[in-house]
């Protein structure tokens, strides 16, 4: 959504010798969504891989989560995964190419203590993504989901310690990883 960030990104990209274009975007709005792809297709001719990896969350527990919070959550992680899914499918199926989506989702089958509110849209997500990957198959469209689980990134910065401790307990080798992982 921040144009600035998204120009960083790319000329970091760039610099790797990458061929980079921007979209300054909110994936909750179906016709942003549309028009982000109308513009890729242009500039590159086609998209062969998406990769959804977007997500918002917050931490706090699930009794005090407020309405618009909650909402916040599910319309970027689930709805806005959705609208990606969508629109690219669509493209591929009336243009008759191939294309692959991976959906970056959680580990949610312990349930997610902090954040329930990411936890319920990244299940929905993995279903969603394993129905579709049946019924699109006949396009030639795949999808796929993956679960990194907890990852010690930047992103760590806005839970409290006591809520990092609980992470590792999710995973079976009692540790996050990191961001090499």
């Amino acid at each position: 959504r921040n144009g600035e960030r998204l120009e960083q990104a790319a000329e970091f990209l760039r610099g790797l010798g990458g061929t980079v274009s921007t979209h300054a975007m909110t994936i909750r709005d179906p016709d942003q969504v549309s028009a982000m792809m109308d513009k890729v297709w242009s500039e590159h001719g086609r998209l062969d891989v998406l990769v959804n990896n977007a997500g918002g969350q917050f931490a706090q527990p699930a009794i005090d989560i407020k309405p618009k919070g909650w909402n916040a959550v599910i319309y970027t992680n689930l709805n806005g995964t959705w609208y990606m899914m969508h629109a690219i499918a669509r493209r591929w199926r009336d243009s008759g190419v191939p294309g692959n989506i991976v959906n970056i989702v959680a580990t949610f089958q312990r349930g997610m203590p902090g954040v329930a509110h990411t936890c319920a849209p990244r299940a929905a997500v993995t279903y969603l993504s394993k129905t579709v990957a049946v019924e699109w198959a006949q396009y030639r469209i795949r999808v796929n989901c993956v679960a990194p689980g907890a990852i010690a990134s930047i992103g760590f910065r806005q839970y409290s310690p006591e809520a990092v401790k609980t992470f590792a307990t999710a995973n079976p080798m009692k540790h996050v990883g990191d961001v090499q992982d």
